[in-house]
């Protein structure tokens, strides 16, 4: 029953977050030290709480909390891509009622690529990654009022070497509103316990994908230079929802067992991991061998369907 409802939870993805009573509006816009321009997309939230956000287009911010329920020595972090992370203690966050105070972020000093030099030949393979839904009634969801910077991520296992990540595709089964934003992040798995940790994206830039409609989303990625040499993690980031209607977000999943995915509810939180479940994230990649590479297939795909998956079904939106 543990294992069942375990998988119900992943499917059910909805935050856990609580308004009480006695929070307050927490507030602000955040800005480039340097060049004094607001700062879009950044994930705010209490270490590990599952209570966070994300900022909107003009670097804006509110977050309901409520200080008494935390320690002293608990953290509000304020992370974004090519910025240094600012960490406050709540217990010296300030309210106030009628201004944005300006939270100003450093950025990052860029470092230069690795450059590997070698006088091995290399063979390019056009190849294809991830999982794909082969027509299961199998899905992931972000459901009513889950919070903002709230992400599912699947880990994606291929054969070790070299590859650029050209292009990102996954389905969208239904959508209750107006549009949603989202940001796609990938991962390496140097997180504790090999959970999601360093973000492969070193561009700067924010891969930012709107959703309107079902259907299949392609998602070029050849601009942000992103290469991996071992298994990462590709995740769906909720940044915005447009329009009077709760979200409702449907995505294909998987029907494979040899891989994880991971979830958490809001910014700055606590991943949690999904054992032998799969997001239909499929990518389009180059890799980069010393020897020719014929019929490389690295998505396994099962024969059989997991028991506990068989009565799964979408009973509609």
């Amino acid at each position: 029953m543990f294992r069942i409802k375990s998988i119900i939870t992943y499917f059910l993805f909805i935050s856990l977050v609580n308004l009480a009573n006695s929070q307050q509006d927490y507030k602000g816009i955040i800005v480039d030290k340097k060049t004094n321009q607001p700062i879009p997309f950044v994930n705010i939230g209490i270490v590990d709480k599952g209570i966070g956000t994300v900022s909107n287009e003009d670097g804006l911010f509110h977050l309901e909390l409520d200080r008494g329920l935390f320690s002293a020595e608990e953290v509000l972090q304020f992370s974004a891509l090519g910025y240094t992370t600012i960490n406050k203690l709540v217990s010296d966050l300030e309210f106030r009622y009628n201004e944005y105070p300006r939270i100003l972020m450093e950025p990052k000093v860029e470092l230069l690529n690795e450059v590997v030099v070698t006088n091995v030949g290399l063979y390019e393979s056009e190849e294809s990654i991830g999982y794909e839904n082969g027509g299961h009634q199998f899905y992931g969801y972000w459901k009513d009022n889950i919070a903002l910077g709230g992400e599912l991520g699947t880990r994606i296992r291929i054969r070790k070497g070299l590859r650029r990540l050209n292009e990102f595709t996954f389905e969208v089964v239904g959508n209750t509103a107006d549009s949603v934003l989202i940001r796609i992040n990938f991962y390496k798995t140097d997180g504790k316990s090999s959970l999601p940790g360093t973000n492969l994206n070193e561009s700067g830039k924010n891969i930012l994908h709107t959703i309107k409609y079902p259907g299949l989303y392609k998602v070029d990625l050849r601009p942000f230079d992103l290469f991996v040499k071992d298994d990462f993690i590709a995740s769906l980031e909720l940044l915005r929802v447009y329009g009077n209607s709760k979200i409702g977000l449907i995505l294909a999943a998987a029907n494979n067992k040899f891989t994880d995915s991971y979830k958490k509810y809001a910014s700055q939180d606590t991943w949690q991991l999904l054992s032998d479940a799969a997001m239909a994230y499929r990518l389009q990649s180059t890799g980069y061998f010393k020897k020719p590479i014929k019929n490389l297939e690295t998505g396994r795909k099962r024969k059989q369907i997991h028991p506990l998956f068989q009565d799964m079904y979408l009973m509609g939106i």
